[in-house]
């Protein structure tokens, strides 16, 4: 018989969302930040700053997460 362990730790699922801004690198953020999935946790944001002209400048922020993996359920 297999007893259910209540208090073990979940793995959790991970990922990353990129999104770009003209505007600044908190507007990346917040795009980015949109897109992320109900539950995720932020783990991580980096941004890239690139000149694409004369004083013009795109930015590509990255925001990664993990998410916990929803526990199986068993029909007894």
């Amino acid at each position: 018989m297999v007893a259910a362990l209540p208090f073990l730790t979940l793995p959790a699922q991970a990922g990353s969302v990129t999104a770009s801004s003209i505007w600044d690198k908190s507007n990346a953020i917040e795009r980015a930040r949109q897109q992320l999935p109900a539950g995720a946790v932020v783990t991580a944001e980096r941004c890239q700053e690139t000149e694409v002209g004369m004083g013009n400048y795109r930015y590509l922020c990255t925001v990664e997460f993990s998410q916990p993996v929803p526990a199986a359920t068993t029909d007894q």
